[in-house]
């Protein structure tokens, strides 16, 4: 009786041990594609401020093309 009662619990504690194991590589990943995801974002952070600056500067170089054209006298 009692080595079965020895065997349950070595079993259950394998189990507890396997399904230990797992969540701890399950985490790894996690963290790892986490890391992957912060790095994208910043990423795609950068990228996005550049395409600010790039449209900021369009629209002033747009704003004297246009201011030129009013300035002209085209009223022939």
């Amino acid at each position: 009786m009692a080595l079965d009662n020895i065997a349950q619990l070595e079993a259950t504690i394998n189990r507890l041990l396997e399904k230990h194991e797992r969540l701890k590589r399950d985490q790894e990943a996690m963290a790892k594609k986490l890391q992957q995801k912060e790095s994208e974002w910043h990423h795609l952070k950068g990228q996005l401020r550049q395409y600010e600056r790039e449209r900021v500067e369009f629209k002033e170089r747009l704003d004297k093309i246009i201011g030129q054209f009013a300035s002209m006298d085209l009223a022939d």
